[in-house]
């Protein structure tokens, strides 16, 4: 029974810290971004015989522009004090492969959008509050 209890301890400490790393960092934009890159990617090579351009150039442009929104992605977040400027080119290059490659069929640069503003508009936390529902319960409570 005790495997059991320290299994279950060993993903609540592991998602303790996997939420200590997201909340320093503009975790949503970073993942739209990435999301982003896989749809603007992924579509147009996906399904390029149903299209009326020339396959080559297309897909090669679907997949530039989705290496560009993938290595956005991962900067906002590996490094979250250029995440202004990475959004910033997030939603130009998101703009752009919707002229360049049909967006991932919008998809892509919907959510590439959105990536980019959620990054863009990222504040890092305050590090003098503590994240703890026990504070807040306290601090909430009667006096």
């Amino acid at each position: 029974m005790s495997g059991g209890r320290d299994g279950v301890e060993a993903v609540r400490l592991w998602w303790q810290g996997f939420s200590r790393w997201r909340r320093r960092r503009p975790f949503w934009g970073g993942t739209l971004l990435v999301l982003s890159a896989l749809f603007t990617g992924y579509l147009p090579a996906a399904y390029d015989r149903f299209l009326f351009f020339p396959t080559g150039s297309f897909t090669t442009t679907a997949v530039l522009f989705a290496v560009l929104l993938l290595l956005c992605g991962v900067t906002v977040l590996t490094f979250p004090a250029a995440s202004g400027l990475v959004g910033f080119l997030g939603m130009l290059l998101s703009t752009l492969a919707l002229l360049g490659a049909l967006g991932g069929f919008l998809v892509g640069t919907v959510l590439g959008g959105l990536g980019g503003v959620l990054s863009f508009a990222w504040t890092p936390p305050d590090e003098t509050r503590r994240f703890s529902w026990e504070d807040d319960a306290a601090d909430s409570g009667p006096e």
